[in-house]
């Protein structure tokens, strides 16, 4: 009586897992059961998601299936020793190769490249592969990384631009600088030793939006008008703003100033973390969500507490719109680049103890349109729309971001459906940080409101 042996069908299984996992991603798998190979499964050809079309773009695969531990097996990985004479045969092939290792009764399966492992002379001496578990993991979220292995170029699966019109809108905010700098000699060298000595003086127009250098104090207002007028000890002159921009080393100290001009300007409203270096909106007073109203006339959520769902009177952590920005002078203009953010404290004041963690999984779930939200949301509250928002005296004059016009455009319909869209590393944002209580999630995302 004929016998199938029990390796050969759990060989089978492990072949038919990449078939599974090959069909998940959207690609076609063609096995080579039934043929003479020499160390080479089947075959991954390269299937544009987008359009169905198939690219003639083909990785080679060996399957590995074991209901066994691996050598070495742990939960973060293992390694398996390969002979000679394979590796010699998978590294003469012009196609990519894949070794996959799986567990078919689990269902768990991982990859390595070969090519690129045993390109090491130390990998190929030894003939061993160590993987990962947790950043080789095979399944849906690998058909990313399959693409680029593939198709490097992304000539095959990469939608080409048409041509037509499209308006590009850029974070770059246009800015009207102050004419004038104003500066007078003074005998302190240290910024601290003048803030302490304007509040000394009880003067209530005390100013941070100064520096010092060479044995001057320069602001954007004449010291006298303001708590300065106690720290200077010579009359004021004033220079003009043009003069620091063409002069490498006084647009520095220019830069400096239109730092200090921006926290000043959004003071009334934002808090400043020197940790961060970032503008963020502060909590309300009795900790209640806070909105501002957009040009367009919906509301911005741009503070917002969440309370633990197991203690509902309980504060878990405040989520706040927060800004990181650079001063860039181009071709004799200055620009302001907008960079949105969040900031994360424990009751509207002290940092959060995950701030990283809560930082990073928001990152992973920003897409493009949340991301361009937020961006002209801080445009229009430092522009300071006409009957929009509470008008605001600022240093600053800002314009509006900067648009450019493309010749080409992308069908954006194509790029989204694409296994891309997953996260790369296949991890729920929600669980990077303890007791986050699904803290990452669409709710916390800078959002509008319908009135």
């Amino acid at each position: 009586m004929k016998k199938i042996g029990k390796s050969s069908h759990i060989g089978d299984s492990g072949v038919a897992l990449i078939h599974q996992m090959i069909n998940s991603m959207g690609f076609v798998w063609h096995e080579r059961a039934g043929t003479l190979d020499a160390g080479i499964d089947g075959e991954i050809e390269l299937r544009d998601p987008s359009t169905g079309e198939v690219t003639n773009r083909l990785i080679l695969v060996q399957s590995k299936a074991s209901e066994r531990p691996f050598p070495g097996e742990s939960e973060r990985g293992f390694h398996y020793l390969c002979k000679q004479e394979d590796v010699d045969y998978w590294m003469s092939a012009d196609n990519p190769v894949l070794l996959v290792c799986s567990h078919p009764q689990s269902g768990e399966a991982w990859w390595m490249h070969i090519q690129s492992w045993f390109a090491d002379p130390g990998h190929r001496a030894s003939g061993r592969i160590d993987f990962d578990k947790y950043t080789q993991r095979f399944g849906q979220d690998a058909a990313y990384r399959l693409l680029s292995l593939a198709d490097p170029h992304g000539r095959a699966h990469v939608p080409v631009a048409e041509r037509g019109e499209e308006v590009l809108t850029t974070n770059l905010l246009r800015l009207t600088v102050p004419n004038l700098i104003y500066g007078a000699p003074t005998s302190y060298t240290d910024p601290r030793d003048v803030v302490v000595r304007q509040r000394e003086s009880g003067d209530p127009n005390v100013r941070h939006d100064f520096i010092l250098r060479g044995g001057r104090i320069y602001s954007w207002l004449p010291p006298e008008a303001t708590a300065l007028r106690h720290v200077i000890n010579g009359p004021t002159d004033a220079v003009g703003s043009d003069e620091w921009s063409s002069d490498p080393l006084r647009q520095r100290w220019l830069v400096q100033l239109l730092n200090y001009a921006l926290q000043r300007d959004v003071d009334s409203d934002c808090g400043w973390h020197r940790g961060r270096k970032i503008v963020y909106f502060r909590a309300t007073p009795d900790l209640k969500p806070r909105h501002i109203r957009g040009a367009s006339g919906r509301q911005r959520l741009v503070f917002h507490p969440k309370f633990k769902k197991r203690a509902p009177d309980q504060v878990s952590y405040c989520k706040h719109a927060a800004l990181e920005w650079q001063f860039l002078f181009i071709d004799g203009d200055w620009y302001c680049s907008l960079t949105p953010t969040f900031h994360y404290t424990r009751d509207g004041y002290r940092d959060s103890l995950y701030l990283s963690e809560y930082l990073t999984g928001i990152k992973r779930l920003d897409r493009n349109p949340a991301v361009h939200g937020q961006t002209q949301m801080w445009a229009t509250y430092l522009h300071g729309e006409d009957g929009v928002l509470d008008p605001r005296n600022t240093i600053l004059d800002y314009g509006n971001l900067v648009t450019l016009t493309a010749d080409r455009t992308i069908d954006d319909a194509a790029w989204l459906d694409d296994p891309r869209k997953t996260d790369a590393d296949g991890v729920d944002a929600s669980q990077n940080a303890p007791e986050a209580e699904n803290a990452i999630d669409s709710e916390l995302a800078l959002f509008e409101v319908e009135l």
